[in-house]
Protein backbone atom coordinates (compact mmCIF):
# COMPACT_ATOMS: atom_id res chain seq x y z
CA UNK A 1 0.00 0.00 0.00
CA UNK A 2 2.82 2.29 0.75
CA UNK A 3 4.65 1.04 -2.80
CA UNK A 4 1.69 1.73 -4.05
CA UNK A 5 0.71 4.88 -3.26
CA UNK A 6 4.72 6.42 -3.70
CA UNK A 7 4.66 5.55 -6.83
CA UNK A 8 1.01 6.79 -7.60
CA UNK A 9 2.72 10.43 -6.16
CA UNK A 10 5.61 10.33 -8.58
CA UNK A 11 3.45 9.39 -11.83
CA UNK A 12 1.28 12.11 -10.14
CA UNK A 13 -1.20 10.26 -10.15
CA UNK A 14 -4.09 10.22 -7.14
CA UNK A 15 -2.56 7.87 -4.32
CA UNK A 16 -5.30 4.75 -4.38
CA UNK A 17 -5.19 4.11 -0.26
CA UNK A 18 -5.85 6.03 2.60
CA UNK A 19 -5.71 5.39 6.09
CA UNK A 20 -7.58 6.72 9.52
CA UNK A 21 -5.83 9.85 10.72
CA UNK A 22 -6.76 9.45 14.03
CA UNK A 23 -7.56 5.49 15.38
CA UNK A 24 -10.55 4.48 15.53
CA UNK A 25 -12.42 7.77 13.89
CA UNK A 26 -13.35 6.44 10.51
CA UNK A 27 -14.00 10.28 9.62
CA UNK A 28 -10.67 11.44 8.62
CA UNK A 29 -8.76 9.59 5.95
CA UNK A 30 -5.32 10.38 4.25
CA UNK A 31 -3.27 8.94 1.81
CA UNK A 32 0.11 10.75 2.93
CA UNK A 33 2.06 7.22 3.78
CA UNK A 34 4.32 9.71 6.16
CA UNK A 35 1.77 9.88 8.92
CA UNK A 36 0.58 5.78 8.93
CA UNK A 37 3.63 4.84 10.78
CA UNK A 38 5.94 2.18 10.49
CA UNK A 39 4.43 -1.22 8.13
CA UNK A 40 3.53 -3.83 10.77
CA UNK A 41 5.44 -7.12 10.67
CA UNK A 42 2.60 -8.72 13.06
CA UNK A 43 -0.82 -7.96 13.23
CA UNK A 44 -2.16 -4.35 13.40
CA UNK A 45 -5.48 -3.52 13.46
CA UNK A 46 -4.54 0.59 12.42
CA UNK A 47 -3.60 -0.95 8.89
CA UNK A 48 -6.35 -3.67 8.32
CA UNK A 49 -8.58 -0.56 7.50
CA UNK A 50 -6.95 1.16 4.90
CA UNK A 51 -9.56 1.48 2.27
CA UNK A 52 -9.22 2.56 -1.54
CA UNK A 53 -9.73 6.25 -1.87
CA UNK A 54 -12.95 7.21 -4.17
CA UNK A 55 -11.65 8.63 -7.17
CA UNK A 56 -8.35 7.33 -6.72
CA UNK A 57 -6.28 6.72 -10.25
CA UNK A 58 -3.60 5.61 -8.85
CA UNK A 59 -2.06 2.23 -8.89
CA UNK A 60 -3.33 -0.21 -6.38
CA UNK A 61 -3.80 -3.81 -5.96
CA UNK A 62 -6.82 -5.73 -7.89
CA UNK A 63 -9.20 -7.46 -6.39
CA UNK A 64 -9.83 -11.20 -6.31
CA UNK A 65 -12.44 -10.83 -9.67
CA UNK A 66 -9.88 -8.65 -11.74
CA UNK A 67 -6.65 -11.01 -10.97
CA UNK A 68 -8.89 -13.95 -12.02
CA UNK A 69 -10.31 -12.12 -15.39
CA UNK A 70 -6.40 -11.41 -15.75
CA UNK A 71 -5.25 -14.56 -15.40
CA UNK A 72 -7.79 -16.38 -17.50
CA UNK A 73 -6.79 -13.87 -19.92
CA UNK A 74 -9.56 -11.51 -20.56
CA UNK A 75 -12.66 -11.88 -22.58
CA UNK A 76 -10.33 -12.38 -25.79
CA UNK A 77 -8.31 -15.58 -24.50
CA UNK A 78 -8.61 -17.51 -27.73
CA UNK A 79 -9.04 -20.88 -25.41
CA UNK A 80 -10.57 -21.70 -21.80
CA UNK A 81 -7.09 -23.03 -20.64
CA UNK A 82 -5.83 -24.91 -18.12
CA UNK A 83 -3.54 -22.35 -16.84
CA UNK A 84 -3.17 -18.55 -17.75
CA UNK A 85 -2.39 -18.36 -22.25
CA UNK A 86 -1.77 -22.11 -22.38
CA UNK A 87 -2.83 -25.94 -21.51
CA UNK A 88 0.89 -26.74 -21.42
CA UNK A 89 1.88 -25.72 -17.86
CA UNK A 90 6.05 -25.33 -19.19
CA UNK A 91 5.19 -22.64 -22.15
CA UNK A 92 3.56 -20.23 -19.47
CA UNK A 93 4.69 -21.62 -15.85
CA UNK A 94 7.42 -21.95 -13.73
CA UNK A 95 6.58 -24.19 -10.74
CA UNK A 96 8.65 -27.33 -8.87
CA UNK A 97 9.50 -29.35 -12.12
CA UNK A 98 10.88 -26.91 -14.04
CA UNK A 99 12.24 -23.57 -11.63
CA UNK A 100 15.19 -24.85 -9.76
CA UNK A 101 12.39 -24.27 -6.72
CA UNK A 102 13.28 -20.50 -6.96
CA UNK A 103 12.04 -17.55 -8.47
CA UNK A 104 11.93 -16.10 -11.90
CA UNK A 105 12.43 -13.10 -13.85
CA UNK A 106 8.74 -12.17 -15.17
CA UNK A 107 8.18 -12.55 -19.44
CA UNK A 108 10.91 -15.55 -19.55
CA UNK A 109 7.59 -17.78 -20.40
CA UNK A 110 4.76 -17.19 -23.17
CA UNK A 111 2.03 -14.32 -22.02
CA UNK A 112 -1.49 -14.88 -22.02
CA UNK A 113 -4.34 -13.52 -23.82
CA UNK A 114 -4.02 -9.99 -22.71
CA UNK A 115 -0.12 -9.81 -23.04
CA UNK A 116 0.78 -10.47 -19.15
CA UNK A 117 3.46 -13.18 -17.70
CA UNK A 118 3.38 -15.12 -15.07
CA UNK A 119 -0.02 -15.60 -13.96
CA UNK A 120 0.42 -18.96 -13.61
CA UNK A 121 3.31 -20.34 -11.07
CA UNK A 122 6.33 -18.59 -10.38
CA UNK A 123 4.78 -16.37 -7.09
CA UNK A 124 1.78 -16.03 -5.07
CA UNK A 125 0.48 -12.81 -5.60
CA UNK A 126 -1.49 -10.71 -3.05
CA UNK A 127 -4.95 -9.37 -3.79
CA UNK A 128 -6.55 -6.27 -2.56
CA UNK A 129 -9.96 -7.83 -1.11
CA UNK A 130 -10.86 -11.40 0.75
CA UNK A 131 -10.72 -14.85 -0.45
CA UNK A 132 -13.11 -17.41 0.67
CA UNK A 133 -13.46 -20.84 -0.29
CA UNK A 134 -17.46 -20.52 -1.62
CA UNK A 135 -15.52 -17.53 -4.55
CA UNK A 136 -18.90 -15.79 -3.21
CA UNK A 137 -18.65 -11.84 -4.39
CA UNK A 138 -20.78 -9.38 -3.15
CA UNK A 139 -22.81 -6.07 -4.23
CA UNK A 140 -24.87 -5.72 -7.40
CA UNK A 141 -21.83 -4.78 -9.75
CA UNK A 142 -21.77 -8.36 -11.53
CA UNK A 143 -18.76 -7.10 -14.07
CA UNK A 144 -16.57 -6.32 -11.24
CA UNK A 145 -17.80 -7.88 -7.91
CA UNK A 146 -15.74 -7.81 -4.79
CA UNK A 147 -14.54 -10.80 -2.90
CA UNK A 148 -16.20 -11.52 0.74
CA UNK A 149 -16.49 -9.01 3.65
CA UNK A 150 -14.21 -11.77 5.42
CA UNK A 151 -11.80 -14.41 5.09
CA UNK A 152 -7.86 -14.61 4.09
CA UNK A 153 -6.48 -11.30 2.82
CA UNK A 154 -4.03 -12.86 0.26
CA UNK A 155 -4.50 -14.42 -2.95
CA UNK A 156 -1.47 -16.78 -1.89
CA UNK A 157 -4.09 -18.05 0.76
CA UNK A 158 -1.36 -17.03 3.58
CA UNK A 159 -2.44 -17.08 6.73
CA UNK A 160 -1.28 -13.37 7.62
CA UNK A 161 -1.01 -10.93 4.62
CA UNK A 162 2.13 -9.24 6.48
CA UNK A 163 4.38 -12.78 6.63
CA UNK A 164 6.95 -11.95 3.87
CA UNK A 165 8.27 -14.81 1.57
CA UNK A 166 10.44 -14.81 -1.06
CA UNK A 167 7.57 -16.81 -3.17
CA UNK A 168 4.91 -14.16 -2.92
CA UNK A 169 4.46 -11.14 -4.30
CA UNK A 170 1.98 -8.81 -6.21
CA UNK A 171 1.04 -7.41 -9.57
CA UNK A 172 -0.03 -3.55 -9.54
CA UNK A 173 -3.04 -1.91 -11.74
CA UNK A 174 -4.47 1.66 -12.59
CA UNK A 175 -8.50 1.61 -12.53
Amino acid sequence: MVYANKLSESKGLTPAYEMPNVWPDPASYSTDTTTWGAVPTTSDTKWNNVRVATGSNGYRLATEAQWEYAARGGNESPGNYTYSGSNTVDEVAWYNNNSGIKTHEVGKKLPNGLGLYDMSGNVYEWVWDWYTSDYSYTGNDLADPTGASSGVRSAARLPRAYDRYAYVGFRLLRP
